[in-house]
């Protein structure tokens, strides 16, 4: 087993407990007695904690040619964890006799869980620059750039459009660079 491996194996135990999460969420609103209001910015957030993860997970290859060392691994963690985190974060865990609004829920978690996507978008976009299998200009530099600032604006911003707006905009890049980056047009 190569060092790589063996972190790799790390990192991916964390995205499969992030991709548990949100399964465990969508099977907790499932199986609820309680009627469900679904929220389409809630849906969208949870098909973007999906696409990242399994971006994020895809992308790892690319770091399997590195010298590791225990800062590179430290700081691989972070993104992750944080996805974990999110996960955790975007369904609503307390079950009830009541209706489960997940558009109230999302509002009650929106400022935590923009806070932790955009901290680990900003830290997963670091990481190929940092470690040097990225360019630091990078065509991929403005898709990040166009996704941070909209979570930032659903950080900030309290108007439900916002948040849908901002949710289908990730979704619809984070769909963009699966379709882009694994999918390359052969000329």
């Amino acid at each position: 087993m190569t060092l790589f491996e063996f972190l790799a194996g790390m990192i991916s135990v964390i995205l499969a407990l992030a991709v548990a999460q949100l399964f465990l969420g969508l099977a907790g609103l499932v199986q609820s007695r309680a009627p469900v209001r679904y929220s389409v910015t809630q849906g969208a957030w949870i098909a973007n904690l999906f696409v990242i993860t399994f971006l994020h997970w895809w992308s790892l290859w690319d770091f399997r040619d590195l010298e590791w060392h225990f800062p590179m691994f430290f700081f691989s963690l972070l993104g992750p964890s944080l996805l974990f985190f999110a996960a955790t974060l975007v369904s609503p865990r307390e079950s009830s006799d009541d209706v489960i609004d997940l558009g109230q829920h999302f509002l009650k978690v929106r400022r935590p869980l923009m806070g932790v996507v955009l901290v680990m978008i900003v830290l997963m976009t670091l990481d190929g620059p940092l470690f040097g299998t990225e360019p630091a200009m990078h065509w991929l530099r403005i898709v990040e750039g166009v996704t941070v600032g909209s979570i930032a604006a659903s950080l900030v911003f309290k108007d439900v459009r916002v948040h849908l707006m901002a949710s289908l905009a990730v979704l619809a890049i984070t769909g963009s660079v699966v379709v882009i980056r694994f999918f390359p047009l052969q000329m």
